[in-house]
């Protein structure tokens, strides 16, 4: 879900009330696109859809009717995926996925017990460990571009999504995360690669299962 998704849906819903007549196809475009991505099948299949009105309507004015009616369609349907939680729920669950089989290489690439494993593994982690803040920014705490780390990490705090020790801990992982991506392997243990993987998932469990 876009982090402003109150915002789209009361725009859906005014579309759909008839308050801005004339923008239905455009208003679904712009809703696919924020709530499912650019390169979505939901948004190929609308605009798909558009192209074959266009070509089978036998004058313009039947193309526009039938494609606002297309368009009042998509937008229904988006509505109601958001309100029902499904596409929070399908986008957390891929996020998951995708994180915990991240995590999964890192672990089993410390399995190595050499200076070279470690430093792999760090990499790993630590860029699951932004990656996955970043995301918990964005789908949690409508963090909105590309801030500082630290910044994202503030965000989580003040909307409550990380509380108490979870506060500090990802705190403590700032410049564990630095020294990894910079190759600082001086200042990088195997402790810290465990510690932080221990997090993630912890925090995989928590808000992506």
């Amino acid at each position: 879900m876009p982090a402003n998704a109150d915002a789209w849906l009361a725009r859906a819903k005014a579309v759909l009330s008839g308050q801005d007549r004339g923008a239905e196809v455009q208003s679904a475009i712009s809703l696919l696109t924020a709530v499912y991505g650019p390169q979505s099948a939901q948004l190929n299949a609308f605009t798909t859809g558009l192209a074959q009105i266009a070509k089978l309507a036998p004058n313009p004015t039947n193309s526009d009717h039938h494609q606002t009616i297309h368009a009042f369609g998509a937008i229904t349907n988006v509505v109601a995926e958001i309100e029902s939680g499904l596409i929070t729920s399908l986008r957390a669950q891929v996020a998951g996925e995708i994180f915990a089989e991240l995590v999964g290489l890192g672990k089993e690439t410390l399995q190595a017990d050499t200076d070279s494993a470690k430093n792999v593994s760090a990499v790993l982690i630590a860029a699951a460990f932004e990656d996955l803040m970043r995301r918990m920014g964005s789908e949690l705490a409508g963090v909105v571009g590309r801030p500082k780390l630290e910044d994202v990490l503030i965000a989580l705090k003040n909307a409550g999504i990380t509380k108490g020790g979870e506060v500090g801990t990802a705190q403590s992982y700032l410049k564990f995360r630095n020294d990894s991506l910079h190759a600082d392997w001086a200042n990088v243990s195997r402790a810290q690669v465990e510690s932080c993987t221990a997090f993630i998932e912890a925090m995989l469990v928590k808000h992506f299962s």
